[in-house]
């Protein structure tokens, strides 16, 4: 008995693979992560579909897998009731697709091509659906699961997180095929060396790309400022009849002008104390500040004399409240220069579908530059950064630092500023994400954080580079995940070839 089959006894019949793979999906994705089952998950899948080729087979592991989807996302995806198992049943559909194909093209096609099914389906169903489909950005996206690799995360500069996707499920398929007991000695060491080569040049690329030189010029101090929790709890008290739909008062609509008023100096405040502080450039996190329509030019004009008396760039994110506006809510960032000029207005293109679309209008998604001293300076707001196609305008622009002030939930505290971390990688910019009630981080173009506070109740400084790099990914999107999707098709003509012979 060879020491491969004694290793995988236990797991001799296809229940045992099963049983693993339910285990480890747990831990793939989702709440509980940890990285390494992220890798070894799909394996228990692949071979259970391969040793038991039957529909009922396939029915019982979709079973499964839908209802480890429903548990490991139902706190993150923020959907009340039927809605919620809604949402989370179209992901699973989504993400069992690569499983199914791998089962019917992979057995019908020799060597190391039957290897590249499921990587491929993966890739390829996941851009579309990402790109067309959901409204929700590239959330479930396997790459975001390994922000601990930083060599391996480099790969994004070229081919976005698809290139992340393809080695972990290729992996998977190359152990799968490689357990399957009609397999030699040889080919099983040379799928090992093919794979084994491919992941060491990225990881060498990887660390190659780290210790090379991040950027020209010298960094420079910003600060990311959230607001006060305990007048931010106070506005949404007096705000929860708004929310309701209910009319209010005029002594209501008083009462919420004179709190957000009291939010906004407490911010000023705290702006003043930062810029006095060193900081040439100070951001306030998503809809930190509020104020009615009509108060809106006061606020910027008191913007403009603390920008233009400290030399100071700000980047202030908050809401204005339209009370007879259809929606009545724009959420919205608008960057005012040291020389005190209101340089421009963004608000936020990609609203949450569900949690905000239905009060918040959406903005035209057009990603402004503000040239400073130090660099060039753009934003986009929370959940904008869940979508690589819009920050790549950063990568065109040249423009080499991003703010991108958020609000998360403890639920999805810290995977969504590990997220964001991508975006910087594939498109060459740094970051300064402050975000209540979740985590606020700094990293530079290479993904590597220069700061990070889990609900902070304050300010996060940092010293940043604002200088570009240019990334093929930048220069070249989604061909990757193109390459894979034409791939897909080509191993299926394949299949159709052989069949008809």
């Amino acid at each position: 008995m060879s020491r491969l089959s004694q290793l995988t006894r236990p797991f001799s019949g296809p229940w045992g693979w099963l049983v693993l793979a339910v285990v480890l999906q747990f831990m793939a994705n989702g709440r509980w992560i940890i990285p390494q089952a992220t890798w070894l998950a799909p394996i228990g899948w692949l071979v259970y579909l391969e040793r038991s080729r039957t529909l009922r087979a396939m029915a019982v592991a979709f079973a499964l897998f839908l209802l480890v989807q429903f548990v490991v996302w139902r706190p993150i995806i923020p959907a009340p009731g039927v809605l919620y198992y809604l949402i989370a049943g179209i992901y699973a559909v989504v993400y069992f697709s690569p499983f199914a194909l791998h089962r019917a093209l992979a057995v019908r096609l020799a060597g190391l091509r039957a290897t590249l099914v499921f990587p491929t389906a993966w890739v390829g169903i996941e851009f579309i659906f990402h790109r067309w489909i959901t409204p929700y950005g590239s959330w479930f996206s396997l790459a975001y699961t390994q922000t601990d690799f930083l060599p391996l995360l480099q790969l994004a500069a070229i081919t976005g997180v698809a290139g992340i996707s393809f080695l972990i499920t290729w992996f998977a398929a190359v152990v799968a095929w490689s357990l399957d007991p009609e397999r030699t000695g040889v080919q099983r060491r040379r799928a090992a060396f093919v794979y084994g080569f491919a992941f060491l040049c990225v990881v060498v690329f990887g660390q190659v790309r780290l210790g090379g030189q991040v950027s020209d010029g010298e960094p420079v101090r910003v600060a990311g400022i959230v607001p006060s929790p305990e007048l931010m709890a106070e506005l949404e008290a007096a705000l929860a009849p708004v929310r309701r739909g209910e009319s209010v008062t005029d002594s209501e609509l008083a009462e919420i002008a004179s709190t957000a008023g009291r939010l906004n100096d407490d911010l000023f405040a705290r702006t003043l104390r930062e810029a006095r502080a060193g900081a040439r450039l100070v951001a306030w996190s998503e809809t930190a500040g509020r104020v009615m329509q009509n108060d809106e030019g006061e606020l910027l004009e008191r913007a403009s004399q603390v920008a233009m008396a400290e030399r100071v760039d700000l980047v202030l994110a908050y809401g204005v409240w339209i009370p007879d506006g259809q929606p009545p809510f724009q959420n919205k960032v608008v960057a005012v220069s040291a020389s005190g000029d209101v340089a421009w207005h963004y608000q936020k293109a990609n609203p949450i579908v569900g949690a905000e679309s239905s009060f918040t209008a959406a903005g035209d998604g057009v990603v402004r530059r503000l040239d400073t001293e130090y660099g060039a300076v753009g934003a986009v707001i929370c959940h904008d950064l869940d979508f690589a196609p819009l920050l790549r305008q950063a990568n065109r622009n040249e423009i080499g630092l991003i703010v991108g002030p958020a609000a998360d939930w403890p639920a999805i505290t810290p995977l969504h500023a590990d997220m964001a971390i991508l975006r910087s990688i594939e498109s060459g910019f740094s970051l300064l994400r402050p975000t209540s009630s979740g985590r606020s981080i700094v990293t530079d173009t290479r993904g590597r954080t220069l700061a990070a506070i889990d609900y902070a109740d304050d300010a996060m400084v940092a010293h940043v580079r604002a200088v570009p790099v240019n990334t093929l990914y930048g220069a070249i999107g989604d061909l990757f995940a193109w390459l894979c999707l034409g791939s897909l098709v080509v191993l299926g003509g394949m299949v159709v070839v052989e069949r008809r012979r």
